[in-house]
């Protein structure tokens, strides 16, 4: 519906719960003179102003839904949801190179691959010795910028390509495609990290290319949540609910997968301001997670994880594998705080939501730096948009100082916000110097425009 119509029901609740212009403006933290022309119709309400109002008039979800939501930027619009069993189509935008997204299947490359016999262990070797770089490379990403880790991981695709090609077994190849499949998805997280989002998706298109035909459903089926986390930045709401549902019905078998896409799921609810089926959402995530932890397996070495077979009962494609093929997040039993919290912000309430993050932040180690400053940066805001600005500069200095030099997107997302949310207490000194020390953090050195 157009915006006009929102004005005028806001001014009506206002008026029946008694409220003056400033009364609201105490609940909601906008100034009463920007929430006259609100309800003027001379300044267009935000998602987020409209949630805001919509809780502190307990309107129950009927003033926020006046708001149609924004549509994201079409460049960068992820492609639908593919339907069961179909995998999303991928659109290359250059010439196939060697390590290039745009790549799918190894193909046959100009000089024929003829590597001499060693003996049979060579390939476990091998594979051993890069799925112990790629955990090397998972670890320094929570450490450095995502350009120079994913200029590394991109120098090895290549390699892993021409194994794959002069593997002498189809169970060989099998285990080079899948280590292939897990260096482009973890590509893929580094070009969107880097704000190259296109490239992400190109990774992303050729992570479940590689992994289907590796027989690694799961990893698959995790693309689909990926797919998801790229709509989320883009606030296409429609889409993050389309991909992880289609997630979490496939599955595989995997009650982590169905988790992290119960959460995803959860997160695309609130953003569309349906409370209560994120909370069943959230819910879902719980009782997964909980399965999970009943049937967790002891982690097992690179080495034995090469040959090892499916355990009896498993799904196809989701055998025993070393910690550096982790799929999705390895703190997934941890996450239900941190999330619960981001998604109450988004449903208007983000008082709660600053007090669930806090406490969910404190189950999540140092070493999941990146994971931390996106929830920090989510902790930051919350506090910001619930008034609470005497706790936003102590959270935003340790945010600015822990974060410095991940040059993260996701988190960048979130400091815009906080800029914008700053900017309406311009007129405390405090608030201005902090903004202003935020909107640097947003084009830190190193960092790289976003494609």
């Amino acid at each position: 519906m157009p915006p006009s119509r929102f004005g005028p029901a806001l001014q009506l609740r206002r008026i029946r719960a008694g409220l003056s212009l400033s009364g609201l403006s105490d609940l909601v933290h906008f100034s009463p003179s920007y929430l006259s022309r609100v309800e003027s119709g001379d300044r267009t309400p935000s998602p987020q102003l409209a949630r805001l109002c919509d809780t502190a008039l307990g309107a129950n979800g009927e003033l926020a839904d006046l708001l149609a939501p924004r549509a994201p930027r079409a460049a960068s619009t992820p492609p639908p949801a593919p339907a069961a069993g179909k995998s999303p189509r991928t659109v290359p935008s250059s010439p196939r190179t060697e390590g290039d997204p745009d790549s799918g299947t190894p193909a046959p490359a100009g000089c024929p691959v003829a590597l001499p016999a060693v003996d049979d262990g060579e390939d476990v070797r091998s594979v051993a010795h890069f799925t112990g770089h790629l955990g090397e490379l998972r670890r320094l990403a929570q450490r450095v910028s995502p350009t120079p880790v994913l200029q590394q991981v991109g120098g090895a695709i290549p390699l892993l390509e021409s194994l794959a090609r002069a593997a002498r077994t189809p169970a060989a190849r099998d285990q080079y495609l899948e280590l292939l499949a897990f260096y482009c998805e973890f590509a893929g997280w580094m070009a969107q990290e880097a704000g190259k989002h296109a490239e992400a998706e190109r990774w992303i298109g050729r992570t479940e290319s590689l992994a289907r035909e590796a027989g690694a459903h799961d990893l698959a089926d995790h693309t689909l949540i990926r797919r998801a986390g790229l709509a989320l930045y883009q606030g296409n709401a429609e889409s993050v609910v389309e991909y992880a549902a289609e997630a979490g019905r496939r599955g595989h078998g995997s009650p982590r997968i169905s988790a992290l896409a119960a959460f995803r799921e959860a997160q695309g609810l609130a953003l569309a301001g349906r409370g209560k089926s994120c909370a069943a959402a959230l819910d879902r995530a719980g009782e997964l997670l909980d399965a999970t932890a009943v049937t967790a397996v002891t982690p097992v070495t690179a080495v034995t994880a090469v040959t090892a077979a499916p355990a009896a009962g498993s799904s196809e494609g989701s055998r025993a594998r070393p910690p550096a093929l982790v799929i999705g997040s390895d703190l997934a039993v941890r996450l239900g705080g941190p999330v619960g919290g981001w998604c109450l912000y988004d449903l208007g309430r983000p008082d709660e939501a600053a007090e669930v993050i806090r406490d969910g932040l404190g189950q999540l180690p140092d070493r999941a730096a990146r994971m931390r400053a996106l929830f920090t940066a989510r902790l930051a805001l919350s506090l910001a948009d619930a008034g609470e600005l005497d706790a936003v500069v102590p959270v935003v200095d340790g945010l600015l100082k822990d974060s410095e030099g991940l040059c993260s997107d996701a988190v960048r997302t979130q400091l815009r916000q906080l800029a914008i949310s700053l900017r309406r207490r311009h007129t405390r000194p405090a608030m201005r110097e902090l903004r202003a020390r935020v909107t640097a953090a947003l084009s830190c050195t190193g960092c790289v425009t976003p494609s």
